[in-house]
């Protein structure tokens, strides 16, 4: 391969090679950041009734030195028809590129049941930082419906504790 230029190949190397770096530490991308997955809630993330069981492990982060992991579980249709209710009601995800406060890595998984072994949806919270959610659902050969990344997990995660009676969520 020929290179022509009117500049000498090494300070050409040299060039690309400072806006690389520059490019990095400055955070800069070659994503626009209106490119992030934005959903507000328009019911493309709900998740169905019908679940019986909901199994929820709290996993307390990076700092937490004992009982980092637990797991709760509830058969009560209240309180997992509320828990329903206000997945649906999550918000869209945050801006890409958004300053957010301090995560420690926590982070709650909420797995809904039917009568069945495995989960027909699933949700990921994070109860620190800018609080992202993922949500996925499954069908009944537990293959992947849908999927959704949402906003306000600091919220939900607080909410879910409290209909839990879950003392800590994370260690700061």
């Amino acid at each position: 391969m020929k290179v022509s230029t009117k500049f000498p190949v090494g300070i050409v190397r040299a060039t690309v090679a400072l806006t690389a770096v520059a490019a990095v530490a400055l955070g800069a991308s070659s994503l626009p950041a209106s490119a992030a997955t934005e959903i507000a809630n328009s019911g493309f993330h709900d998740i169905a009734a019908g679940a019986t069981r909901v199994v929820v492990q709290v996993n307390r982060g990076l700092n937490a030195k004992t009982d980092r992991d637990s797991t709760y579980t509830t058969t009560n249709k209240t309180t997992i028809t509320a828990l329903i209710a206000h997945v649906n009601e999550l918000p869209k995800a945050p801006p890409a590129g958004e300053m957010c406060p301090m995560d420690v890595g926590a982070k709650l998984t909420l797995s809904f049941y039917r009568h069945a072994p495995k989960p027909y949806a699933i949700v990921v919270a994070d109860p620190g930082g800018c609080g992202p959610v993922s949500i996925r659902d499954f069908s009944a050969n537990d293959t992947p419906k849908s999927s959704a990344a949402v906003g306000g997990g600091v919220s939900f995660s607080a909410y879910v504790a409290t209909k839990l009676h879950i003392k800590t969520l994370q260690v700061l």
